[in-house]
C-alpha cells in the first residue's frame, strides 16, 4: 500500500506538533510519501522583510522576492526540519524538492481571479523516484517547490501537489492533516462528504481558502483512482477520524 500525508503548514512552527506528527507516522501500518507546506513561517518572513503577503482563492501570490523566500523556508527550514524528527523516533527519511531528479515539473497556473505570479501546477511526476525510496523502506519529505520547463522554479501549494502525486503513485490513500478536525459546518464535523456535497459547500462558502483548496486536491487524487482521501488533524490521523471524501 501507498499512503500520500500532507502536512499542513499552520502547525510547523511548532516543535511540539513536529515532534508529534513524527511519533504518529511511526504508529502508522505504512511508511507514507509526506509532502509538507510552510504557509506560516512564510508569511512571517514575507512581513519580516517588509513584503506584505497576499493570496487570491487560498493560493499564495509569488513574485520573485517571494520565491525566494518560499524556497528559503520550505527547502531549508521546514524539510529539513520534518526529516530530522522522523530520524530522532527511528523513521529512514530523505528530504527532496521539486528539482531532486526531476521529481516534480510544474507549469504556470492561471486563476480567473488574478495573477498568482510563480505558482505553478504540477503536470508530471517521476514516481518511480519514490517508489525506489519505499522500497528501500525511506519515507521521502517532498518540499513542493518544482521546476518549470524555463529551468526557474514555480511555488506550488503544498495540498494540490499532494494530491498530484497521490494521483501519479495511484496510492490507496492520501490525508492532508490541518490543525481542524476536518471539514466543519456549524463547528461540527462532517464526517464523510460525497464530491457533490464538498463542491456545494465550497459554492456556498462553507468551504473557503485553504479548506477549498484541500477539497479541490482530494478531488484530483480521487478521479485519478486514488480510492480514498480524508483531511483530519494529528489525532485524528492516529484515531482514524475525520472527513473522508469520495466520489
Amino acid at each position: 500500500m501507498i499512503n500520500v500525508l500532507k502536512i499542513g503548514g499552520n502547525q510547523l512552527d511548532d516543535k511540539d506538533f513536529i515532534a508529534g506528527m513524527a511519533k504518529a507516522v511511526k504508529q502508522l501500518p505504512q511508511r507514507p510519501v509526506i509532502v509538507h507546506g510552510g504557509g506560516k513561517l512564510i508569511s512571517t518572513l514575507q512581513q519580516k522583510l517588509n513584503i506584505q503577503p497576499k493570496t487570491i482563492a487560498g493560493l499564495r501570490v509569488t513574485d520573485a522576492d517571494s520565491l525566494a523566500i518560499v524556497m528559503m523556508v520550505l527547502i531549508g527550514q521546514v524539510n529539513p526540519m520534518i526529516v530530522s524528527a522522523l530520524l530522532a523516533e527511528g523513521i529512514d527519511a530523505m528530504g527532496l524538492n521539486g528539482a531532486d531528479r526531476g521529481l516534480l515539473h510544474a507549469v504556470p497556473l492561471i486563476h480567473p481571479e488574478g495573477d498568482l505570479g510563480r505558482v505553478g501546477t504540477i503536470d508530471r511526476v517521476r514516481a518511480e523516484v519514490l517508489k525506489e525510496l519505499l522500497d528501500q523502506g525511506i519515507v521521502p519529505v517532498i518540499a513542493p517547490v518544482s521546476r518549470g520547463e524555463d529551468g526557474g522554479f514555480f511555488n506550488v501549494n503544498a495540498d494540490q501537489a499532494a494530491g498530484a502525486i497521490a494521483a501519479a503513485l495511484g496510492a490507496d490513500r492520501v490525508t492532508f492533516l490541518t490543525n481542524v478536525p476536518g471539514v466543519l459546518a456549524d463547528g461540527q464535523t462532517i464526517h464523510q462528504l460525497s464530491k457533490a456535497d464538498a463542491e456545494e459547500l465550497i459554492r456556498v462558502g462553507v468551504a473557503a481558502g485553504g479548506m477549498a483548496v484541500k477539497l479541490e486536491a482530494a478531488f484530483t487524487a480521487l478521479e485519478a483512482g486514488v480510492p480514498n482521501a480524508t483531511i483530519t488533524d494529528l489525532q485524528g490521523l492516529l484515531d482514524g477520524t475525520g472527513t473522508t471524501i469520495t466520489t
